[in-house]
């Protein structure tokens, strides 16, 4: 059975990448991390499935880009997330998150709703997870969808009463959203143009979209600090390694631009004349659209 798709060539510039680690998946270090994360039990279901192939990261020098050669094929991938990865401790840990954070997320969708003048705009979590920072709003203001892949998240999800779009549905939603976030979803992607292409045939004209992914910027400084773990280079789960320069070079070539700074402004003087102004938002703003893989974009004109 196949369980991998192999990617040797740069998913951004097509270029072909070096070698910078590599070991297989019977390697006591990517054992340990995997029985350590998933737990014994569950990492027996895919061990047999993965011991014959290698973790090799490659990276472009050229994009400041790394990507895991092997990317688990839908029918994997489909098996970790929902029958792999312990669900129970995943809700259980959004739902500690949504609790601590719950005011900050009503913040951040009421500053999205003030950008659209008396209107009910529709707002999409590509990845919604457990749907909880799309849960956050007054939904008088917006109307709340999800795309996801997980059946258990799915499930979730319409009972907290939130639109799920499935794939055959996916093509009455073009041009139809103001908003879209794709928040820790794309470094799990094995097809980053297409996904990129959908979401321009699902934004509005004026739609802001925000994108956020692991930094990486520590492994392209010094190469020796990849450690099999939790974070950017995550075995099975993180495919994709970027760099602030990678994540906007692939965005500019899909069709997008990055929010300005006067552009940060005017969002934020909107709210004031509707209502509060949030300083700790303009600043988190600021902190992510310019120094970090966490970037507010725009189509381009």
């Amino acid at each position: 059975m196949v369980e991998f798709n192999r990617v040797t060539n740069c998913k951004i510039c097509q270029k072909i990448g070096s070698s910078i680690y590599k070991r297989k998946y019977t390697d006591e270090n990517i054992v340990f991390f995997l029985k350590e994360y998933y737990g014994i039990k569950k990492y027996e279901i895919i061990k047999n499935r993965i011991e014959n192939f290698d973790f090799n990261l490659i990276k472009c020098n050229s994009c400041k880009f790394i990507w895991q050669e092997y990317s688990p094929i839908k029918k994997l991938s489909s098996d970790l997330y929902d029958s792999v990865i312990d669900n129970k401790k995943s809700l259980e840990k959004s739902e500690l998150k949504f609790k601590n954070n719950k005011n900050k997320y009503n913040k951040e969708i009421n500053l999205i709703t003030k950008q659209f003048k008396n209107i009910k705009i529709n707002i999409l979590d590509f990845g919604a997870g457990w749907g909880h920072w799309l849960n956050s709003g007054e939904k008088t203001t917006y109307s709340p969808y999800a795309f996801e892949l997980s059946n258990m998240r799915k499930e979730y999800l319409l009972k907290l009463g939130i639109n799920v779009i499935d794939d055959k549905q996916i093509k009455n939603y073009y041009n139809f959203f103001h908003y879209i976030r794709l928040d820790q979803v794309l470094e799990h992607l094995d097809n980053l143009q297409d996904s990129l292409k959908l979401i321009k045939k699902l934004a509005k004209k004026e739609c802001i979209f925000y994108l956020s992914v692991p930094e990486g910027n520590q492994i392209f400084e010094n190469e020796s600090k990849i450690k099999i773990e939790k974070g950017p280079i995550q075995p099975l789960e993180h495919l994709n390694c970027f760099s602030r320069n990678s994540l906007k070079k692939l965005l500019f070539q899909e069709g997008f631009l990055n929010i300005t700074f006067l552009e940060i402004i005017s969002m934020h003087f909107k709210s004031l004349l509707r209502g509060k102004i949030s300083l700790f938002l303009f600043l988190k703003d600021i902190g992510e659209c310019f120094f970090s893989t966490s970037i507010k974009f725009k189509l381009k004109s």
